[in-house]
């Protein structure tokens, strides 16, 4: 493993070479990216060498790069041409059927003419941006136009570099305008779901309202139409953050390898770093602002969904405690009755008993045995005591049992 991670390092050379030259370099998107993940590795990127052109394969995460410098015998005063087909690049890069991410072609030349504007106009070059890089050992000159053969040219006029520094040089300038192309990639994404945060907004504005109106009967039909948004919003999330978060990546890189430019100013002309910039990052913005909003959207809806959860559990339990209550109006009300039963019931109990004594001294006083009334007014109050203590002893008695139960359950649970 540490053989992989050492070969890493060494896993991009640039191609190294003097003199004038034209570099020619492809970035393509191969329609299966699963083989491109298969085949790209810390030693994919190949070099080949036949006469003086030389050739380069890079395989990146989701991209592949051919580059071509064929080294010229003498300066030119116009645009080299024999430049590769698409169709020979697919071939060369292994990736047929590939779509074209971008095509910069940089024509190495020798030292900055005094006369550097006539030299731009020569090469059909319009509103041009040049800087002096490398602590002005180059200059590099480009209109960023996209030609008929689909790619944008660029001119490195090159003083004191030597064949290692003018191969990094190089580098750095085609790998701007490969980045800057792959980042551009999430901008069409962020201009298509504009339209639908835009309704997202909208909904969610509509659906907070009525949150606050919804009587509690409509409460599901109104949660089911909040995780619905919220489902739509999680999928256009899913669907755009690698797109999104490679544009952030990809954006960084190009910022620095302008910083590695060290560019400085040429007079009369706008820095090829600040008219990359200029034109780049706003729509770097613009698909971060994108990525935050759905972002906030995602959390906005939750949020919206816990606060009518938490409606719905509040009139839950407000419900269950009217219920709770009601059902203690009925305990109360039934222990009112139950004792009401009890004084009844003592009553009654007690009249039959006494009935019953009556009958007994009515026979006696039949029999002949004469008794004083007395006894049977004494006897009233002594039968309604003791059928009294009677309920109130089995009373007693029903609770302890069932006071006694309940401490056999807990202590069995």
């Amino acid at each position: 493993m540490s053989e992989n991670f050492n070969s890493e390092l060494h896993a991009r050379p640039s191609i190294y070479f003097n003199g004038p030259a034209l570099v020619e370099h492809i970035a393509l998107m191969p329609i299966e990216r699963s083989g491109l993940h298969q085949t790209a590795n810390p030693v994919a990127s190949t070099v080949g060498q036949s006469e003086k052109i030389h050739r380069q394969i890079e395989y990146h995460t989701e991209f592949v790069t051919l580059t071509v410098v064929r080294e010229l015998d003498t300066e030119t005063t116009e645009w080299p041409g024999k430049s590769l087909s698409l169709s020979e690049a697919q071939q060369l890069a292994g990736a047929p059927g590939a779509d074209l991410v971008c095509r910069t072609s940089i024509l190495v030349a020798g030292p900055a003419p005094s006369n550097l504007g006539q030299t731009l106009k020569a090469f059909e070059f319009g509103d041009t941006a040049a800087s002096s890089v490398g602590g002005g050992a180059a200059q590099i000159c480009s209109d960023f136009r996209v030609r008929a053969d689909q790619a944008s040219r660029v001119i490195l006029f090159n003083k004191d570099l030597n064949a290692y520094r003018l191969g990094r040089m190089v580098r750095r300038i085609y790998e701007i305008e490969t980045y800057r192309s792959m980042a551009l990639l999430g901008l069409p994404e962020a201009r298509r779901l504009a339209p639908r945060l835009d309704r997202f907004d909208s909904k969610l504005v509509e659906l907070t309202d009525r949150n606050l109106a919804t009587p509690s009967s409509e409460h599901k039909a109104l949660l089911d139409e909040i995780t619905a948004l919220s489902s739509q919003i999680i999928s256009a999330t899913a669907a755009t953050r690698n797109r999104f978060g490679a544009t952030a990546a990809y954006a960084q890189i190009v910022e620095e390898r302008i910083a590695e430019l060290r560019e400085t100013h040429v007079e009369g002309f706008q820095r090829f770093g600040t008219f990359v910039a200029r034109r780049f990052k706003p729509a770097v913005r613009t698909c971060a602002a994108t990525a935050v909003r759905l972002d906030k959207l995602s959390h906005a809806t939750m949020h919206l969904i816990d606060l009518l959860q938490t409606r719905i559990q509040v009139e839950i339990e407000y419900q269950n405690a009217v219920q709770i209550q009601a059902m203690a109006d009925r305990a109360a009300t039934q222990v009112k009755i139950q004792r009401a039963v009890e004084g009844f019931s003592i009553i009654a109990i007690s009249y039959y008993l006494l009935s019953l004594l009556k009958t007994g001294f009515e026979t006696l006083d039949h029999a002949g045995y004469h008794l004083s009334p007395l006894i049977m007014l004494v006897s009233i109050p002594i039968v309604i005591c003791a059928v009294f203590i009677a309920v109130w002893r089995v009373k007693h008695a029903l609770k302890r049992r069932r006071g006694s139960g309940a401490l056999r359950r807990n202590r069995r649970d």
